[in-house]
């Protein structure tokens, strides 16, 4: 089987040659090892976008500079009903910038956000999508994502843990104003989701139960993914939720859901719940894991006998699929990838 008929196969609960083994796109070396990689199963994980947006009467304007050595972003977002700024550093994983100051600082910065949200139009870029299937071929797998689900969407893009915490208690009415807003606007991102060519979609994620907490999960972001989830499933499609954090106190909540696809779950070391307990929580979900990202820097042994145990607690689970989702440091990327392939490749499902 290729790659990407391994992952199709896991994703829709069909059995398969060898577990299926991926990496994000462009975290992947190149060279004659990576081509060693490939041979013995190691496929792309590649999310590209099948829907576009713009907001015709909103400007927005960015300027980068450097600031005592570091690499800074500034932003302006100016509408009719006035304008918000925001700032970001250098050193987000992939290459990304950390947003360390948001676009709302005062009660007056949410009318802004509102017209923004307003504004916003979506169009289909389905010939985008299929171009990049067609260029990933049998190497890997491609799909599209949605983005943060809105209370999600306000906690990391638009106003931070701080201002969030505050504003939720003490400003509710625009608070949840910009909630509600946010999730009728994201509606129209659905249906188009569900035109798609994309299999899979991808639903926000990243969600801490340290902040957010089960309660809050239940009530305002799993009604996002559901909802979602039956515009999506009525035309064959699957949801994904990139879950990499402490998952343990949410999985009730998950079991109950309608996501099909659990993305970047990471088992222990790193996190609190393992593919064993996962897979009795959630029999019905597909686990596309995340090797726990502090064993890459173990020797070779630890990380064989690591992969070993992974596939043996996913043994006789079809919807399995081991993955890379966050960055490895340069000097054990390739030992630790080779380790890895080599173990699940002399493993059978």
């Amino acid at each position: 089987m290729t790659i990407r008929e391994r992952v199709a196969a896991a994703l829709h609960d069909q059995p398969v040659d060898q577990v299926p083994f991926t990496i994000y796109h462009g975290m992947l070396p190149r060279g004659w090892r990576e081509r060693r990689l490939r041979e013995l199963g190691l496929g792309l994980c590649v999310r590209t976008a099948a829907v576009t947006s713009h907001a015709p009467n909103v400007q927005i304007e960015s300027r980068s500079l450097t600031e005592n050595g570091q690499s800074v972003t500034y932003e302006r977002v100016r509408t009719p009903v006035g304008e918000v700024t925001a700032k970001r550093v250098a050193g987000g994983g992939y290459g990304t910038l950390v947003t360390v100051e948001h676009y709302v600082k005062r009660p007056e910065d949410y009318a802004v956000i509102e017209y923004w949200a307003r504004d916003t139009v979506w169009a289909p870029a389905y010939d985008d999508f299929n171009r990049v299937v067609d260029e990933i071929g049998e190497d890997g797998y491609v799909m599209t994502a949605i983005g943060y689900s809105p209370l999600m969407e306000m906690l990391v893009v638009y106003l931070g843990l701080e201002r969030f915490s505050i504003d939720m208690a003490d400003r509710p009415d625009e608070f949840f104003g910009l909630y509600e807003l946010l999730v009728d606007r994201r509606r129209r991102v659905y249906e188009l989701m569900a035109e798609s060519p994309s299999e899979v979609v991808l639903y926000g994620g990243n969600v801490h139960p340290e902040i957010m907490g089960a309660e809050r999960f239940a009530k305002y972001i799993v009604p996002c993914y559901d909802e979602a989830a039956d515009v999506l499933h009525a035309k064959g499609k699957l949801i994904g939720v990139h879950m990499d954090a402490d998952n343990r106190v949410l999985a009730p909540v998950v079991a109950r859901s309608k996501i099909d696809v659990i993305e970047a779950f990471t088992p222990p070391p790193d996190c609190d719940m393992s593919v064993s307990e996962a897979r009795t929580a959630w029999p019905d979900k597909v686990l596309w894991i995340n090797f726990p990202s502090s064993i890459h820097l173990s020797p070779p042994e630890k990380i064989r006998q690591t992969t070993e145990d992974l596939l043996e607690q996913a043994r006789g689970m079809n919807r399995f699929i081991v993955g890379i989702t966050e960055d490895i440091p340069r000097d054990v990327v390739l030992p630790s990838l080779t380790a890895i392939a080599e173990t699940i490749h002399g493993h059978r499902p």
